[in-house]
């Protein structure tokens, strides 16, 4: 394809582009949104609760967030930051 092509088109082509950027944004959005779901039932299942809100607070709010809201409900149910260990503490005997 020519430059002149490229020229003569460039708003229809940016506009499909877009598009498209739209599409697959929405697409990660739903799929994050899916996993928190699915991670907050199998915390439930382990008899843990999500932390500050409920799942289905949380799953709405990674449809809304994407990747940002799923980083920070990684952060906040998985790290090693905020969850307390399920193996008992030794005591360190001198």
């Amino acid at each position: 394809m020519s430059l002149i092509f490229w020229l003569k088109n460039y708003q229809q082509i940016w506009q499909t582009f877009e598009g498209m950027l739209w599409l697959i944004n929405g697409l990660i959005h739903l799929l994050f949104a899916g996993a928190v779901a699915k991670d907050c039932g199998e915390l439930q299942k382990r008899g843990l609760k999500p932390v500050l809100v409920s799942p289905a607070t949380w799953a709405f709010t990674a449809l809304l967030g994407g990747v940002w809201a799923g980083g920070l409900y990684w952060i906040l149910h998985h790290s090693t930051f905020t969850r307390v260990s399920s193996q008992p503490i030794r005591e360190i005997k001198e």
